[in-house]
């Protein structure tokens, strides 16, 4: 390969094809029919991508082009509220919270063309070209008008032409689909709607590949990135019928759609060929999936009877090819993570790292060592990043085109047609997925926070508790996760029986309409057609059977993981031995917790069998080898254990038990040096790693002058016991969750001297959270003679007696783009509330005094002007709504460093209410106004102050 390019100044382009697996690529490539991926891997460093969970495609494709976890980047599901309709639209990047790479090669002076990621709707004003992925799905049948959603393409000057180059399904004709399914004519699309998922899928990939060859050819770049969902949709639909035939799929289905996987790889094979003949040899390139998909007998039958249950079929290793200078050609490198990868691509650009990533630079990759260069943050780094302008909204009718797309592929339940409701809902599962990225990122602890509070506000939803009792087992907290599965057992016993009762009503009421139309349709000699039943109507009644029933398998299991943490050991192995009895083999959590059982009980010849038993059915299992390799420790063979540890790492290079395994073993064949490695990285990765510490006290007993590294790691075995215990002792009852601490709200900038005289009278803003005291300080201003923008329409009640001086307008600014009478008001006060600061245009200058108020204060006094009104405060709890009202105030800080011309001024509500004299001399030297400070002071009343803290 040509290396005539040095790796600073070459193109970079990175190819995303979702859910490819090795499993069905690597016999393809075998059998001669995957040519270009075979090519590919000749001259690249290839192996497996270890995932993350949950495993769902928006949060995956986001860490992946962040290197950050779901908690730093902010995109935690499929869909997500809607501050424009008060509904529920499908994930947008206006919730991403991190810089992407290509914000970092933008503000680096680097020319991005982006593809299709998932997510990057609306499309970013980056340098280059950007097409969201709501460029290729087809709204309208092919006889009507298929216009462009707004936001899909940057820049719009290639909008009209690169929307020529979309494929609707309907265009495609029988020899574009017989590749895919030869048999198609015998199938019976009134019945069957196969055919149709075939076609769709084709065309939208279709349609992704010819935006990316056009923007390619036409449009100059230095990195590209292309994202393609066709292999995971083709996945979901066919999968079942890949070869070998499964037990429960019908013959004929499997002789009809046999070969529709194998077809979606070499189509996606030929579209690689032609990505890398536009490139040209001299670009860096990285293929890679975000995860895989189970073609095995792994493969399920049925999917879980919740949201996203789709992601069930998916796999936990995707596949990666790394064509560079330097790099391994030719060579399977292992342990790499999808959050690896855009620190790689930064290094491979010659740009530093950032160590808030949490991933790193693939340098094993590379055949020369690598000198990666760090910086703290690239968060931090001012300049041009292309990303989103405060405020940027989505088109309300595209959204729900864009919604309906996630519903009928099965990642999301239909909205609840309640607005509320389906926000709360919407609210529930992002929740609920950000706490599975907790578990996954080892942070337990606040992962049980999270399930905790979700299963207090649904108590219906087991899977909640389920999820919660597994947190506190990994917390090895014996009387928490014996209350919370004794609550399981109670509420799930409560919650079956109501939904079997509700859907006993449900039947009677169906058939007795059923009856009823029945008569009717006969006394008009007309044959009755049963109505079909609601997309709507479907889900509560899948839900409702799902609540109904009980796994008892599924409770046995956790009963034997609970009396595990209670050493009731000959107990649990009874218990799970019962299931094991009973289930498929195929279940590698069940026969792993039993040969951890065998361990404990010194029956190692058991405990390697079951560990076998796993890896047979599952060989990337990293969990079977390192308890294989915890075996062969204790049985002296010490050889065997560095290599089930190096496999485990081998599948994932972050498992800090696996590395002391291996530095153990190291030191076990009298190699200190090579142990000392593997043991430094294990506490890199965890500095609470006890048997770590142990094992280097020990080779430091053994060095001359080591004494003192010994006494210091014996030394950190304490703290670290210390840590572990004070990090359980911080995990709350979920009794008493309601009682937990309220999170400190964090203050807002003090900004002065933005603005000159030439910019003429500020726009005067109040803000703050609700019940901050935005209208006592609206008050005070008038008193003062500052004229105030209000309609009048809310008047003054109990919760305010002297009036709220609103206007109508302020709740109307996300919807209504007409913002000019704000312009108007220059000179003048207008209370907006802090969410909705972001409306105010951006050249408008603008002093804001923004009101603060101690967290629990201002959530009681939300919750009284709630009761007064005869409302119930939401749900989730107080300390949910203090942390989204911290994540608020937070993203105003971030929003005032993008506004030259706004100033601001922070005002405690103590201050104003009990020392209004000092108050009104501040407010009146910030608006540099000449106000009767004494006319303001007499305006606030302190008798008001009827909420207090603590």
């Amino acid at each position: 390969m040509p290396e005539s390019t040095p790796a600073s100044r070459r193109k970079i382009l990175l190819i995303g094809w979702d859910s490819a697996d090795w499993n069905v690529a690597l016999p393809l490539v075998e059998a001669g029919k995957m040519p270009t991926l075979k090519r590919l891997m000749d001259q690249s460093a290839w192996g497996k991508l270890a995932t993350l969970r949950p495993v769902l495609s928006p949060m995956l494709w986001t860490s992946i082009a962040t290197g950050k976890r779901a908690w730093k980047h902010g995109i935690h599901g499929f869909s997500e509220p809607c501050p424009s309709t008060g509904g529920v639209r499908p994930i947008s990047n206006l919730s991403r919270t991190a810089k992407a790479v290509w914000n970092i090669f933008n503000q680096n002076d680097l020319r991005s063309n982006v593809i299709g990621w998932w997510p990057s709707h609306p499309a970013e004003p980056i340098n280059g070209v950007m097409v969201s992925n709501h460029f290729q799905t087809a709204v309208a049948d092919l006889d009507k008008p298929w216009p462009l959603r707004p936001g899909t393409v940057h820049p719009p000057r290639l909008a009209e032409n690169l929307a020529d180059l979309r494929i609707h399904p309907a265009e495609l004709e029988n020899e574009d689909l017989l590749p895919f399914i030869p048999r198609a004519a015998e199938i019976d699309s009134t019945n069957d709607n196969l055919l149709t998922i075939c076609a769709k899928t084709l065309a939208e990939t279709s349609s992704v590949h010819a935006a990316a060859t056009a923007a390619l050819q036409l449009e100059p770049w230095d990195f590209a990135a292309v994202y393609y969902d066709g292999i995971d949709h083709f996945g979901h639909g066919f999968m079942r019928y890949h070869p070998p035939r499964l037990p429960w799929v019908e013959e004929k289905d499997f002789e009809l759609y046999k070969d529709v996987i194998e077809s979606a790889y070499r189509f996606h094979d030929m579209m690689l060929d032609v990505l890398l003949r536009i490139a040209g040899e001299d670009t860096t390139v990285l293929l890679m999936s975000d995860h895989g998909f189970e073609s095995g007998h792994l493969r399920i039958k049925s999917l879980p009877n919740e949201p996203a249950g789709p992601a069930a079929e998916h796999s936990p290793f995707g596949i990666f090819c790394l064509r560079a200078p330097d790099v391994r050609a030719g060579e399977r490198i292992h342990g790499a993570s999808l959050l690896d990868i855009t620190p790689t691509l930064l290094h491979l650009a010659g740009l530093p790292v950032a160590r808030d990533m949490d991933g790193q630079v693939l340098v094993n990759c590379f055949r020369s060592p690598q000198t990666v260069h760090l910086i703290d943050s690239w968060e931090d780094i001012p300049g041009a990043t292309g990303e989103h302008p405060a405020g940027t909204g989505l088109d309300a009718a595209d959204a729900q085109q864009s919604l309906r797309q996630l519903v009928e592929l099965g990642y999301i339940d239909e909205p609840n047609p309640d607005r509320a409701k389906a926000v709360a809902e919407t609210t529930r599962e992002l929740r609920y997925n950000l706490a599975q990225a907790h578990v996954d990122g080892g942070q337990h602890a606040e992962a049980a926070r999270l399930y905790s509070e979700l299963w207090e506000s649904w108590p219906d939803e087991s899977r909640f508790g389920t999820k919660l009792l597994f947190a506190y087992l990994a917390l090895e907290e014996p009387v928490l996760a014996r209350a919370t599965y004794d609550l399981l057992l109670v509420r799930k016993k409560a919650s079956a029986e109501k939904a079997r009762a509700i859907l006993a009503e449900k039947n009677s009421e169906r058939e007795a309409a059923e009856k009823t139309a029945r008569a009717e349709a006969e006394s008009r000699g007309e044959i009755y057609t049963p109505p079909e039943v609601s997309l709507n109507e479907q889900q509560t009644l899948r839900q409702l059977a799902g609540r109904a029933s009980t796994d008892l398998r599924a409770l046995a299991f956790l009963e034997g993981s609970l009396l595990v943490l209670e050493d009731r050991l000959p107990e649990a192995l009874a218990v799970l031995q019962r299931i094991a009895d009973v289930q498929s083999a195929q279940q590698p959590s069940l026969h792993n917790k039993i040969g951890d059982i065998h361990i404990k009980l010194g029956d190692l010849k058991a405990a390697e069998a079951a560990y076998r038993l796993v890896l047979q059915h599952q060989p990337d299992n990293p969990q079977a080898y390192v308890g294989l390799a915890r075996v062969a420790l204790r049985t002296s063979r010490p050889f065997e254990a560095v290599a089930h540890a190096k496999s485990a790492l081998d599948l994932g290079f972050s498992q800090p038990y696996a590395h002391a395994l291996h530095g153990i073993a190291m030191l076990a064949l009298s190699k200190p040096g090579l142990a000392a490695k593997s043991l430094r990285t294990a506490l890199a990765l965890n500095p609470w790693q006890i048997n770590a510490h142990e094992a280097m006290a020990n080779i430091h007993d053994r060095r001359p002058k080591g004494a003192a590294r010994a006494a210091y790691h014996r030394a950190q075995i304490e703290i670290a016991r210390q840590r572990i215990a004070a990090s359980k002792a911080a995990v709350s009852n979920p009794a008493e969750s309601s009682t937990a601490p309220l999170p400190a709200f964090p203050l807002v900038n003090n900004l002065t001297g933005r603005l000159t005289p030439a910019d003429g009278a500020p726009l005067v803003v109040v803000s703050g959270l609700p019940r901050s005291g935005t209208s006592l300080m609206m008050q005070m201003l008038s008193a003062a003679g500052v004229p105030v923008v209000s309609d009048a329409q809310r008047t003054a009640d109990e919760s305010n007696p002297r009036g709220y001086l609103e206007d109508e307008r302020v709740k109307k600014l996300p919807f209504n783009k007409d913002r000019v009478w704000l312009t108007e008001a220059r000179g003048q006060a207008v209370k907006i509330v802090a969410p909705l600061l972001h409306c105010v245009p951006e050249d408008l200058p603008v002093k804001i005094v923004f009101m603060q108020r101690p967290p629990g204060e201002l959530i009681a006094s939300q919750h009284a002007l709630l009761a007064r009104d005869g409302k119930k405060p939401p749900a989730g709890g107080d300390a949910a709504l203090a942390r989204g009202f911290a994540d608020l105030l937070a993203r105003v800080n971030q929003l005032l460093v993008k506004r030259p011309k706004w100033e601001l001024l922070p005002v405690s509500f103590e201050d104003a209410v009990h020392r209004p004299d000092e108050t009104a001399r501040a407010v009146a030297d910030f608006l540099q106004q000449p106000l009767d400070v004494a006319v303001m002071a007499a305006a606030a009343d302190p008798t008001l102050h009827r909420t207090r803290a603590g």
